[in-house]
């Protein structure tokens, strides 16, 4: 029996829109074997082949440990059950999205334990080959003969798998079929949802040979699993970098202060120096906010301000909406992979005290976060603080100016 074969189109051009054409969606292209179907003078029952057989993650963690406990860290493992990704789901009325979001469920038994973990060990390492069309790859999926695949061509089969080698593990490509999005409109064309793979095609990174993976799976020397021999490079399974800190990394900020005319002129730039992709990426509605306080000696607010880039889709009406209600692009205001913006500031904070500049990354705008009743996920990509003296007639501010460069 042939090993059963799934290829699926997971950078479709038909999104979680419930007005999509079916016909656009992935196939499931299995070679089971011929089930028996009886005949019209047949008193046989007949019965369908069972599907192959997926594993849970925890399954795996028994022997790759580490890598487990990384990948539970991650937004695969997060990737059927985040409340703005189930919200989003729901109000789209359509299955679409589980193609990416929950991939096992069409090669599997729906029930599985192994599908409802999303973007989990199996889905990944039953990728036995990614096409050669960069704008849209396709996966082959092989899981009916057991063999987990990677990027080691000399790995040794166990007692529990068998392994097999997938030199694509190593190229963009293996990202780019679910880290490309786009969804059609009613005029034929189509809207751009998710855009980093395309990002990062257009990048330096690209045309230097840094694939998605250097960044997202940076590896160590160390053990593939409990009880091997000999070590190789391992890559981080939690796809932001050692401890989540890639977040940090994307952008370097420089902060300026000075006194301008009683108030606090500040100034800050921020640069994709790290990011073979637009900042922020990933779905349409995310944030990187710059906020600037201005806090007494005691630590209360005398000043606040704050500015948001990010990519804006609307409706009709010229309303932002989640995604799948978009019909255009409104403002796409983010940073380019080795571009930079600048924002600028002014405060008015009588007493001395000290600056507090952060920029957070935000999972949802304010106004996507409220259509969806979920709150959005914030996190620090870097923050300074700069101290200043109180107003002084005719003179300038005590500390002031200074600049602050972080590197990311």
């Amino acid at each position: 029996m042939r090993p059963l074969q799934v290829t699926a189109l997971l950078a479709f051009t038909f999104g979680c829109d419930p007005r999509a054409p079916r016909e656009g969606a992935p196939r499931a292209e299995a070679n089971l074997g011929a089930s028996a179907s009886p005949s019209p003078s047949s008193d046989k029952p007949s019965f369908e082949k069972p599907r192959a057989h997926a594993f849970p993650a925890d399954r795996c963690g028994d022997c790759h440990g580490m890598l487990h406990a990384e990948w539970k860290t991650s937004a695969h493992a997060r990737a059927r059950h985040a409340p703005l990704y189930v919200a989003m789901r729901d109000r789209s009325k359509s299955p679409v999205c589980e193609v990416c979001h929950a991939p096992l469920a069409g090669l599997t038994d729906p029930a599985a334990r192994a599908v409802d973990e999303g973007v989990t060990c199996e889905a990944c390492h039953a990728i036995r080959d990614v096409g050669q069309d960069a704008a849209e790859p396709r996966y082959t999926f092989d899981l009916e003969g057991n063999r987990k695949f990677g990027p080691y061509c000399d790995a040794k089969d166990n007692y529990f798998h068998k392994v097999g080698c997938a030199p694509a593990f190593r190229d963009a490509r293996v990202c780019g079929g679910c880290h490309a999005f786009s969804m059609p409109l009613a005029d034929g064309k189509s809207l751009p949802i998710i855009t980093e793979f395309t990002e990062w095609r257009a990048s330096s990174f690209a045309v230097s040979g840094t694939a998605c993976q250097e960044c997202h799976m940076p590896a160590e020397v160390t053990h593939a699993a409990t009880g091997t021999e000999r070590k190789v490079r391992v890559a981080h399974h939690g796809f932001m970098g050692e401890k989540g800190e890639l977040v940090r990394k994307a952008l370097g900020i420089v902060a300026s202060a000075a006194d301008h005319a009683g108030k606090i002129a500040v100034s800050v730039v921020l640069k994709n120096e790290g990011a073979g992709h637009a900042v922020p990426s990933g779905v349409a509605g995310r944030q990187v906010a710059v906020r600037v306080q201005a806090l007494d000696d005691k630590g209360q607010t005398q000043a606040r301000e704050e500015r948001t880039l990010g990519r804006v889709l609307v409706d009709e009406a010229g309303r932002e909406v989640p995604f799948y209600l978009a019909r255009a692009e409104k403002s796409d205001d983010r940073i380019a992979p080795g571009e930079a913006r600048t924002f600028a500031f002014e405060l008015d904070a009588p007493q001395s005290g000290s600056l507090v500049i952060e920029v957070v990354w935000r999972s949802a705008s304010p106004a996507l976060s409220e259509a969806l009743g979920v709150p959005a996920e914030e996190r620090s990509m870097g923050k300074i603080e700069i101290p200043f003296g109180g107003k002084r007639s005719g003179k300038g501010r005590e500390h002031l100016p200074k600049t602050v460069v972080v590197r990311p």
